[in-house]
């Protein structure tokens, strides 16, 4: 009897934390597609990727470079150097020049579960990469 006491104990543990993390990315794909869609982006409901990244305390040209991007977009990275953030990357659905050869994706850099920079780019080896602002 008592193990069949912690066995619906941890089944039940199981299903509230599943339920609870399907929620939560619930919410942070959708803050994260209306983020996008603000600049004009449409694109896939739900997240391909998610990967953590460590902001630099300093950063290096690269981070440099990365931050011109998001200030194109009305963005800066500069308060969130040094933070914990997590990237999720989306599809992007209505990319206004035709690629045949590859997908574009829309990434969202996030801390503490609010977008705080983003960018466009192909997956693709000779592609490309800028800001959130819609090309016209």
């Amino acid at each position: 009897m008592k193990r069949m006491w912690l066995y619906c104990i941890a089944v039940a543990s199981v299903a509230i934390i599943t339920a609870m993390f399907i929620v939560f990315a619930d919410d942070t794909d959708n803050i994260n597609t209306e983020f996008l869609s603000s600049f004009g982006w449409r694109v896939s409901p739900r997240s391909i990727e998610q990967v953590p990244v460590t902001l630099p305390d300093t950063p290096d040209n690269i981070y440099n470079d990365y931050n011109r991007l998001q200030k194109e977009a009305g963005l800066d990275l500069t308060p969130y150097y040094g933070s914990q953030a997590i990237r999720y990357t989306y599809i992007v659905l209505n990319y206004p020049i035709d690629i045949t050869d590859s997908q574009i994706r829309a990434n969202v850099l996030c801390v503490d579960g609010r977008p705080i920079a983003g960018d466009i780019m192909t997956v693709s080896s000779d592609g490309f990469m800028h800001s959130l602002v819609f090309p016209h």
